[in-house]
């Protein structure tokens, strides 16, 4: 039998589950990066500062030398990091400079002492920075516009997948091995140092292939993410609470995928996360660090529980400069990252007089949730800001609105809500906060303090380890009580599991799509059209932009992902606009006409 097809099958079963061919390298695109109140500096510094992850299980050097997981018999294939490749699974080009010595896409960093609190052993780590999911680009007439705070059209399940088959190719292709050890050993290398990096590229082998283990054992109710989305939760729970806590008992299913949230004037907010479960900032960038592979004690060494390699101080600086240098409402204008505006210049001009139209349906069908435009006097009425418990620092209050009413799909609401972990011997034992019944913002602590359980209530759990990690930090470097204050930013590690997603601001919503918080509708035309006439099937990937409907284009190609709205987790129910008798559920207003629709859509373009 050929060699080639035995080592490509050995290769597929060895990996993790769902690598598939991703869609072809996008045409070369004039990149345009649109105003946001950030400077050049500021803005490559946020795409490549690490949080201390190493996302992607091998050493950055390795993952400069690797190549894609494809057959060239006609040439050598590409490396693996090359923009051409990473372009494919849906990374935006970045250049050298600062932080990014390869010239590695937007939100690659590198952890250059990353150390690893259970073992003690200190490598060069290569991991994904809050920039990676929160960075988007819509393509159009050969323009790429680029928007800082954005939604990331990539897709890292699909990009871990095919790491996996490029070690895979390594170790059982002919040929690959050979040209990645002159890559990283040179040409002289003794056959000693070739056999220990071989054993290094087994072992990392093994490792791809644990966790395929782990995931099979939950992949028969598991859903595909896909471009675009990722079951965020479920993944930092899998992360912590199994991986990093070594109880494979605590992994669960991806099955409440969410689309990358856009994050401008995010750290104003009361409550973050689209379900509003987590109030303090520190927490919630922590526990997405975490959630990324940052390091973290919680299975070793009794003496270092809760050490990890979690920059806190790094995650502060990120969060300040979203937030910006000023309280928003002292000149009624958020300071920090803003949403962009659409460039007419690109996109085409706004219709003025449609817009105006399209204002007073704002002010009858949306403004109730999503509250008025921030361009208002009415935003910033101090009826609209709350200071929280034991905080002297004001936050937009965000409506949070039940499930039962707004009608989208639970799954996300339900993975916080229902999940249960196993974290005895972790070491838990401190006060969380929780709000008051029907009282969003009034919160108190627990009764007694959250310790270790057999089945504790995930969403606490979660918040006990991240709270732990952050106050461990503190304490090993030294970090005084008001700074410890400014870094919480100034408010309790609140937790709310309540089955409700929050409505925020509509600033900057037409660079928001796909819509709804799990991605499963396209576009503004299809969300504010009845259930009927929305896109059971569609597909994501493809960053072309749709000026018309406001949206990604979601035809069919090559690679794509289709996403099947009739799955449970991907259903685009909810949020609708439809004639139905009062108090039905999902829907939240009258039927609009087509007009209607179109003179509402080219107002949302102008916020």
């Amino acid at each position: 039998m050929n060699k080639i097809p035995v080592a490509v099958a050995l290769a597929a079963m060895l990996v993790l589950p769902g690598c598939n061919e991703p869609p072809p390298t996008p045409p070369e695109a004039r990149p345009v990066w649109l105003e946001q109140n950030w400077t050049a500096e500021q803005r490559q510094w946020y795409h490549h500062v690490s949080q201390g992850t190493a996302t992607l299980p091998v050493p950055y050097k390795w993952f400069m030398a690797l190549e894609e997981p494809a057959l060239r018999p006609l040439g050598q294939p590409a490396l693996f990091s090359s923009s051409a490749y990473l372009r494919r699974w849906g990374f935006i080009d970045s250049p050298v400079g600062p932080g990014n010595p390869g010239g590695l896409p937007v939100g690659f960093a590198i952890d250059e002492q990353h150390r690893d609190p259970n073992t003690g052993k200190v490598s060069q780590a290569i991991g994904l920075t809050c920039a990676a999911c929160h960075t988007g680009q819509l393509r159009y007439k050969g323009v790429s516009i680029r928007i800082d705070g954005g939604v990331a059209t990539i897709d890292l399940p699909g990009l871990a997948a095919a790491l996996g088959m490029a070690v895979a190719f390594t170790e059982y292709v002919p040929g690959r091995f050979d040209r990645f050890a002159r890559r990283l050993l040179g040409d002289d290398a003794s056959l000693q140092d070739r056999q220990r990096l071989k054993g290094e590229v087994s072992a990392t082998l093994a490792m791809f292939q644990h966790l395929k283990s782990l995931d099979d054992t939950v992949k028969d109710q598991s859903i595909a993410e896909g471009f675009t989305r990722l079951d965020a939760l479920t993944r930092i729970g899998n992360q912590v609470f199994g991986l990093s806590a070594d109880k494979p008992a605590n992994y669960r299913p991806t099955n409440a995928p969410v689309k990358y949230p856009h994050v401008w004037t995010t750290p104003w907010f009361d409550w973050v996360q689209y379900n509003g479960s987590i109030m303090q900032p520190i927490v919630r960038n922590a526990g997405e660090a975490l959630g990324v592979v940052a390091s973290v004690n919680l299975a070793g060494p009794a003496e270092t529980r809760f050490d990890s390699s979690v920059p806190i101080d790094t995650l502060h600086r990120i969060e300040q400069q979203l937030a910006g240098p000023a309280h928003p409402t002292a000149g009624q204008a958020f300071t920090g990252l803003k949403a962009p505006r659409w460039p007419e210049e690109l996109l085409g001009a706004i219709d003025r007089q449609k817009a105006a139209k399209g204002q007073e349906l704002y002010v009858r069908h949306c403004q109730n949730c999503h509250l008025p435009p921030i361009a208002s006097p009415a935003f910033w009425d101090p009826r609209r800001w709350a200071t929280l418990p034991g905080s002297e620092t004001a936050y937009l209050k965000l409506k949070l609105v039940p499930i039962s009413h707004v009608g989208t799909d639970e799954m996300q609401a339900r993975a916080l809500a229902e999940r249960k972990v196993d974290t005895r011997g972790m070491g838990l034992n401190t006060t969380l906060w929780t709000p008051d019944a029907g009282k969003w913002t009034d919160c108190s602590p627990m009764p007694s303090p959250l310790t270790d359980g057999a089945e504790l209530p995930y969403g606490a759990a979660l918040g006990a380890v991240v709270q732990h990690t952050v106050q461990r930090w503190y304490e090993r470097n030294n970090t005084p009580p008001d700074l410890r204050r400014a870094m919480d930013g100034d408010r309790p590690n609140c937790l709310n599991a309540a089955m409700a997603y929050k409505a925020r601001p509509l600033d900057g919503i037409w660079a928001a799509g796909p819509f709804l918080h799990n991605g499963s509708v396209p576009d503004l035309m299809a969300l504010l059209s009845p259930l009927a006439e929305r896109p059971k099937r569609f597909h994501l990937g493809n960053a072309e932009f749709d000026p018309l409907r406001v949206g990604p284009v979601t035809a069919p190609f090559e690679g794509g992902f289709e996403l099947d709205t009739t799955i449970a987790g991907n259903s685009n129910r909810g949020h609708e606009f439809d004639d139905a008798p009062s108090g039905t559920r999902g829907v939240i207003g009258p039927r609009l006409t087509p007009d209607e629709r179109a003179a509402l859509v080219e107002y949302l373009k102008s916020l």
